[in-house]
């Protein structure tokens, strides 16, 4: 109490709970004031009881109210959380809310469909990150729809069907480019690709017809190619008929494979060819024998070989009517004959053969001549088509140009000199093709590419260059000259032809 507290006025105080039961204190009534006891006593009493009451607060309290504690608990504070929820949403109604079930129900549908297609395709294998994303769309539309949630599980079941409609395109265009590659590869013999790439396919499309044919040329791929290596070996050696079997049977293995199939036709060709000139030959010599009967049987198989030959018909017509010819005539058919099968060699001899015994005569003199130009003609084409690689040279491709136009212009060309004549042009082409070279340096060392110039420096330059042999000088101050060979052949890629100095001068 201070002093400004108006007497008998009573504070309020923290009451600090006391165990029931272990102490009472009574109330001093006013009956025992009232009984005589003094106010010291009174007094004494009361500052004795307050002693006691501070004795258990400080020395037992605490204890008991610890005891207390394991009994009962008091309860922890809770924080107080502000309402943070965001405003709900629109409300929809029955009808909205059954439209949009609907409409969610129709996608799962297409959805189940296309999720089954692509099963089908193992997407799992080959989509990616858009399979993966795929997959969390339908998922998310899921949750959504098992939620009642149709709001949220109409754009993610549209979500996914538009991924796996990209999926369905991405397989289409996956198995379109392996399919051509596959096709490529086989191309190109190599069967190891080939079967990678049909492989690919079988593992979306099972059953691609396609493909499954694809990857059956490509596990025969190899052996044809051995058997088409063995036919072209064979065929080099002269051994046409073993060439042919090879080719034959590679084609029976894959007759898809085109190099097989134009080897047989060429090999076949000249079989042919071989044939036919063999039983010419044995005509022209019979004929020569003055054997006609032999003559006329070799000429009518020679015939039937090739119908419609105007050699081997002349060659009959002679065999006919040699019994009727006297000598000089009997020549003049032999020599006539051999320039038909352009061999210019025998008409020479024979000609010369009767110049010798008679100058005089008039048909063998220009036959002689006529037989000696083509004959030197012929022997022009087979040097340049033999060896290719002197056209290299400028005056010599100049000259096959000119030679060309000589072989042209003669009046009734056999089968050999026309086939002199295109497979000369071929040549010629390929000799005045340029190709493209790159040459790369450093940007200081001076180039020059003999044949062509100057070219100076730089990081990279094309040229276009004719098939040939050419040589690239590097020069730059301090250092060594490089000289650089480049070779340039017909239809073959060239690498990029470094030209540098290096080496600095000591």
């Amino acid at each position: 109490m201070t002093d400004k507290d108006p007497p008998n006025t009573v504070h309020e105080e923290t009451i600090v709970p006391v165990k029931p039961g272990l102490t009472r204190v009574d109330a001093v009534s006013s009956e025992t004031v009232n009984a005589g006891v003094s106010p010291g006593v009174l007094i004494g009493a009361g500052f004795t009881l307050a002693l006691i009451v501070a004795a258990v607060v400080v020395f037992l309290l605490p204890g008991w109210v610890a005891n207390d504690d394991d009994t009962v608990a008091a309860p922890p504070l809770e924080p107080v959380v502000e309402d943070s929820e965001e405003p709900a949403g629109p409300v929809l109604s029955e009808e909205e809310l059954e439209a949009l079930r609907a409409e969610a129900e129709a996608l799962l549908a297409d959805l189940l469909t296309q999720q089954a297609e692509l099963d089908d395709l193992s997407a799992a294998s080959w989509g990616d990150q858009t399979w993966i994303e795929y997959e969390e769309r339908a998922r998310a539309g899921d949750d959504a729809y098992l939620a009642n949630s149709f709001q949220d599980a109409v754009p993610a079941y549209s979500e996914a069907l538009e991924l796996g409609a990209e999926l369905l395109v991405q397989s289409r265009e996956l198995i379109a480019a392996a399919i051509s590659a596959g096709n490529s590869a086989i191309d190109a013999g190599n069967a190891r690709l080939a079967t990678e790439q049909f492989e690919l396919v079988l593992g979306i499309r099972p059953d691609h017809a396609e493909a499954q044919a694809g990857l059956a040329r490509a596990q025969t791929l190899p052996e044809v190619l051995v058997l088409v290596q063995q036919g072209e070996q064979l065929e080099r050696d002269g051994e046409l008929d073993g060439a042919a079997a090879a080719f034959r049977e590679a084609v029976s293995l894959d007759a898809l494979w085109e190099p097989a199939r134009t080897a047989l036709d060429a090999v076949s060709t000249r079989i042919q060819n071989r044939d036919f000139d063999a039983l010419m030959s044995r005509g022209l010599a019979a004929l020569a024998s003055e054997d006609f009967e032999t003559a006329a049987a070799e000429f009518s198989t020679a015939l039937a070989l090739r119908p419609g030959s105007a050699e081997a018909r002349n060659g009959l017509t002679q065999a006919e009517q040699g019994a009727e010819l006297d000598r000089i005539a009997l020549a003049e058919a032999r020599a006539i004959a051999a320039e038909t099968v352009e061999r210019w060699g025998r008409a020479i001899q024979i000609y010369r053969d009767l110049l010798s015994e008679d100058p005089s005569l008039g048909f063998a003199q220009t036959g002689l001549e006529r037989s000696q130009r083509r004959a030197d003609l012929d022997a022009k084409l087979v040097n340049l088509i033999d060896n290719p690689a002197l056209m290299f040279n400028d005056q010599v491709l100049s000259d096959a140009r000119d030679l060309l136009d000589e072989a042209r212009a003669v009046e009734g060309a056999g089968v050999r000199l026309e086939g002199q004549i295109a497979e000369l042009d071929r040549i010629v082409v390929l000799a005045s093709t340029p190709l493209t070279v790159e040459l790369r340096s450093d940007e200081l060392t001076d180039v020059t590419l003999y044949r062509v110039g100057k070219l100076g420096t730089f990081a990279t330059k094309q040229v276009e260059l004719r098939p040939g042999n050419y040589r690239a000088q590097g020069s730059r101050n301090g250092y060594r000259d490089v000289l650089v060979d480049i070779i340039v052949r017909p239809g073959r890629a060239i690498p990029p032809v470094e030209v540098r100095c290096v080496e600095p001068i000591r």
